[in-house]
């Protein structure tokens, strides 16, 4: 599930450009060309599960650090912290952090530093919408295939941008299960300075907390 949680924040968080372009392909290289001048992102979010098969219709609040290769992620019970190579994941429901290398638990998952450009070689694109009102929004609508599909969970992303703003302002995920997550960026910065410290996890600032340490 982490993997899902640094791959919406990713698509979700780019900049504002005005731009006339029309094509997916035109557009996802403005918002690429965009997102790699951000030195640091910080973000707040909201995100929805709704699954008819299991009657399952849930939204909850986060938010998202990013500066480079290492980011953090918070989200109901769980924190995670990335520092370019370790990846630290707690759950405040038992207290508990899984310590992994970085290289050991990418197979295929993502990070918001590798998201900022991954419909550029991951994914196939499309534009569905020149004209989509989203939420009362003016909006480009464009479909994400990932191109190796047998071995992901979902089978379509969609990116609903903000025309006006030039902005990622919603994405919904399809899963194989009929069921739908979608993120909304509530507001996001990129002038913030963040230490680096803020993307270790701290065990001082967790008393009792219990380490199960895959890297060994």
């Amino acid at each position: 599930m982490k993997h899902f949680f640094s791959f919406v924040l990713a698509l979700v968080i780019v900049g504002t450009t005005s731009i006339q372009a029309q094509t997916s392909k035109d557009i996802l290289d403005k918002l690429s060309a965009k997102a790699k001048t951000f030195k640091t992102i910080t973000a707040d979010f909201t995100y929805t599960l709704n699954n008819p098969k299991t009657s399952t219709n849930q939204t909850l609040n986060g938010n998202v650090k990013v500066k480079g290769s290492k980011y953090y992620v918070s989200m109901s019970s769980y924190q995670i912290w990335c520092d370019g190579k370790t990846v630290w994941n707690y759950n405040k429901d038992n207290n508990e952090v899984t310590i992994d290398n970085l290289a050991d638990v990418k197979d295929g998952g993502f990070d918001p530093s590798e998201m900022f450009t991954i419909w550029e070689k991951n994914f196939k694109h499309e534009m569905k919408n020149a004209a989509a009102t989203i939420d009362g929004v003016s909006c480009y609508q464009i479909a994400l295939y990932p191109n190796d599909a047998k071995s992901k969970a979902y089978h379509t992303v969609i990116l609903n941008v903000d025309k006006t703003k030039m902005e990622v302002t919603k994405v919904e995920i399809k899963t194989r299960d009929n069921a739908t997550m979608t993120y909304k960026v509530k507001n996001f910065k990129t002038t913030t300075e963040l230490g680096d410290g803020e993307f270790i996890f701290n065990k001082g600032k967790f008393p009792g907390v219990e380490e199960v340490d895959n890297r060994i």
